[in-house]
């Protein structure tokens, strides 16, 4: 599982965390004390530490793949919180001899003492930049308090449609975050968007009525006018809309665009090592070119790039 595999990537990391705040202080001791003296020598090594941890966890955070949701990026700071804060009084109660008055001085901020701010970043980094990558990879405010879905739940529950697909017979293809990822971008998945032929739903009905949490309905807002099914499969939101009649507007002339795929022409990716039909890329890009949200732009920016042999032209 995705979640359970960073807790030991994030156990190593505040390691070094730790190490770095260990010659943070040894150069804030050996340097800046004898040149302005305690007072001031803690203000400015505090925040040039908190400035330094910050940068390392804002590379930390961009390496998790898939992208970590809100939920878990407030679990890894309160595990680095913990770690801290733990080592800080077990190790200066019990080698280093101080008192817990001592220790706990160490955080009035009353007094002139801002350690308390190097747990705060600690804590606080990694869901703000979480937030901060989310907002950069277009997401809108809605989906930024979303958990996005761990990769190993997305691949059981891809996994287990495809296959009924593939069993039944039924024409589909993969759309959105989905069918972006088969192409080549890394934005996080929040569901499952599938385009299905409306005459091969009946043959999936029954395997499908357990996991249904929204059976078909007419929706109709600013960007879609389509019927689909909601499902839950092993705690993954699935999307199933019909084909045919669907279409979506464009945002800059209002004007609706028929949004079926022709079925027989969707191409077979991998998308989580799963051989997925999705749809083309340039379909892809040519509706999200015009639906034009922020998300839209996201995928369009990391997809849309010159033919020079990459894999998304492949």
């Amino acid at each position: 599982m995705a979640g359970s595999i960073r807790i030991p990537r994030a156990l190593a990391f505040w390691l070094l965390l730790a190490v770095v705040a260990i010659l943070a202080g040894a150069l804030r001791e050996s340097l800046l004390r004898p040149l302005l003296g305690e007072p001031w020598a803690h203000r400015i090594g505090t925040l040039v530490l908190c400035g330094i941890l910050w940068v390392l966890i804002d590379r930390f955070i961009s390496r998790l793949d898939p992208a970590a949701g809100p939920g878990e990026l407030w679990a890894i700071g309160a595990l680095w919180l913990a770690l801290t804060v733990s080592f800080e009084f077990i190790f200066g109660r019990f080698a280093t001899g101080h008192s817990w008055a001592e220790l706990l001085g160490a955080y009035d901020l009353r007094s002139g003492q801002l350690w308390l701010l190097v747990p705060l970043t600690l804590l606080l980094a990694p869901p703000l930049l979480g937030r901060s990558r989310a907002r950069t990879a277009g997401l809108a405010p809605i989906e930024r308090h979303i958990e996005f879905v761990p990769e190993d739940r997305a691949s059981e529950a891809l996994a287990w449609l495809v296959e009924l697909f593939r069993e039944r017979g039924v024409r589909y293809a993969a759309a959105g975050g989905l069918a972006a990822r088969a192409w080549g971008a890394r934005r996080p998945l929040v569901d499952l968007d599938f385009y299905v032929h409306g005459e091969d739903l009946e043959r999936v009905e029954v395997d499908l009525a357990p996991y249904v949490v929204q059976p078909l309905t007419e929706l109709e807002n600013d960007f879609w006018d389509l019927s689909l099914i909601r499902l839950q499969y092993a705690g993954v939101p699935v999307e199933l809309s019909v084909g045919e009649g669907a279409r979506y507007r464009e945002s800059r002339t209002g004007e609706w665009h028929d949004a079926c795929p022709k079925f027989g022409d969707c191409p077979e990716r991998e998308v989580f090592g799963i051989p997925v039909r999705v749809l083309g890329l340039e379909p892809l890009l040519e509706y999200k070119r015009r639906v034009d949200r922020a998300v839209d732009r996201a995928d369009v920016a990391s997809l849309d790039r010159p033919a020079q042999g990459g894999p998304w032209r492949r």
